[in-house]
């Protein structure tokens, strides 16, 4: 497969995904990093870390926002990575403000880059 022409790559290295490095990372097998991508929206990593803030739990929302900070960093969605590791650093911290945006923002990159995802399967 040729990930310069690659539809869904192209896509999501629109998106800010690491293409290159995380097929590198990847022993330079492409097609497999082709079914984990294509396997991410169907593993719901956002339901977890809104119910846990409905719940209140903050020890399932860090272990939610930090299932999500690694699953993603390992595809290469590193934006997406970033914004579950404010809420995971934050929370660790004991800073409770503005973490319910912040899970919203994450909830959004997460929502674009799985719709990338099935529109280009």
């Amino acid at each position: 497969m040729d990930i310069t022409n690659n539809k869904l790559f192209m896509s999501l290295k629109a998106l800010g995904v690491d293409i290159e490095g995380t097929v590198s990372r990847f022993m330079d097998d492409d097609e497999i990093y082709v079914k984990f991508l294509s396997r991410f929206p169907d593993e719901d990593r956002i339901t977890p870390i809104k119910k846990a803030i409905e719940a209140g739990d903050n020890d399932a929302l860090i272990k939610a926002a930090h299932k999500l900070k690694g699953v993603s960093a390992n595809l290469g969605m590193n934006e997406l990575s970033r914004k579950a590791d404010v809420i995971v650093s934050k929370l660790r911290s004991n800073i409770f403000e503005g973490f319910e945006q912040d899970a919203a923002e994450a909830e959004k990159e997460y929502n674009i880059i799985c719709d990338t995802i099935i529109e280009n399967r």
